[in-house]
């Protein structure tokens, strides 16, 4: 089925933090003239010369790691699928078709560092995800139940809060480092730069709490389960019904630290 505007204009990607990405404002401005070229054919203005499937194919992005990116692999495979539509209205000069598309490393990066991505329970790249439509207010999440206690192995983490914990920890300092979220464009998402300094208070209160220092935790459940975070809708922002369903689980995992 051929690709249309709004198929462009509602792609979301998965947003890698810590670790390469594509930066998301060179991306957003690649498929904003992919989504202008197909509205053109659609009858649309037309406002510029429309895009080809080389030009998108020797599209370079810049990557990022100390910031959000979008996951790469996701960005790919997108184009990929946008280079065969556009060659398929006819949008390509011919010069590279047939040949090989893709090496085997990134081809739409400037700078493509490789490494493993380590797996999460609590979410993985290319999960199925429903494009964000939360209120223009974050909601408040309700508080939720403790989670069923289990037995802990042998040589269980340290006491936390003057306590040791009755349960063995679900949730790592790596599992919130490592977290994604895909993220949003033109409808309402969550503020990214207030949600990634959030969880880095999350990831040194589990720390914390795993090594037995509860006077080094920054963040109780209380406070993860009313934090509200500015919206965007002009820009990029990220779901707000992944990072609330995350962050309940968050304020679960501190609670079983709290003395009974």
């Amino acid at each position: 089925m051929a690709l249309t505007p709004a198929d462009v204009r509602n792609k979301q990607f998965h947003v890698v933090r810590l670790r390469p990405g594509y930066n998301e404002e060179d991306v957003d401005d690649l498929l904003d003239r992919v989504e202008a070229t197909l509205m053109a054919l659609q009858g649309g203005p037309q406002s510029g010369p429309l895009i080809t499937a080389e030009e998108v194919q020797a599209a370079r992005f810049r990557s990022t790691r100390l910031s959000p990116g979008y996951n790469e692999d996701e960005v790919d495979d997108f184009l990929d699928v946008i280079v065969d539509d556009l060659r398929a209205r006819g949008l390509s000069s011919g010069a590279t078709a047939g040949a090989a598309r893709r090496p085997t490393q990134h081809p739409y990066a400037q700078q493509h560092p490789q490494g493993p991505q380590p797996p999460s329970p609590y979410g993985a790249p290319g999960a199925a995800q429903a494009p964000g439509s939360g209120p223009a207010q974050p909601p408040m999440r309700p508080a939720q139940p403790p989670i069923g206690a289990s037995q802990p192995p042998p040589g269980a983490a340290g006491p936390a809060y003057g306590e040791t914990p009755r349960e063995r920890p679900r949730m790592t300092p790596e599992d919130v480092r490592n977290k994604e979220f895909a993220t949003t464009r033109l409808t309402t998402g969550y503020n990214e730069q207030e949600v990634d300094d959030f969880l880095d208070s999350a990831e040194v209160t589990l720390e914390a709490l795993l090594n037995g220092r509860p006077d080094r935790a920054l963040l109780t459940p209380a406070q993860v389960e009313r934090v509200q975070f500015g919206t965007t809708r002009a820009r990029p922002g990220y779901d707000p019904a992944q990072v609330d369903a995350f962050l309940d689980l968050l304020a679960d995992e501190l609670r079983r630290y709290e003395q009974p």
